[in-house]
């Protein structure tokens, strides 16, 4: 599984994960998990543990679902990498 296979499940899920999470799962540090990466929809379902939105990004840049998320405070966000596992193995 690499980063774009977990994303493709939070997105279909309309799911969002901490960078540490998702870091936890593929074995790399939290800071260098975007880099080089577009900052877009696609990559707006992983977010910072503080805030629950992705660090940097514009409203235009964040997924419409994941905006509403975090504009209505949802607190449904995955932020360890063992409930993530098990959250994409169900």
């Amino acid at each position: 599984m690499d980063l774009d296979d977990i994303v493709s499940k939070l997105i279909e899920r309309t799911q969002r994960a901490t960078y540490g999470a998702v870091a936890g799962i593929l074995g790399v540090l939290p800071r260098g998990l975007m880099g080089g990466r577009q900052r877009n929809h696609k990559y707006s379902w992983v977010v910072a543990k503080r805030g629950g939105q992705p660090t940097g990004y514009t409203d235009e840049q964040i997924h419409p679902d994941c905006l509403r998320q975090i504009r209505d405070r949802l607190d449904n966000v995955i932020e360890d990498s063992a409930r993530l596992r098990r959250w994409l193995s169900s």
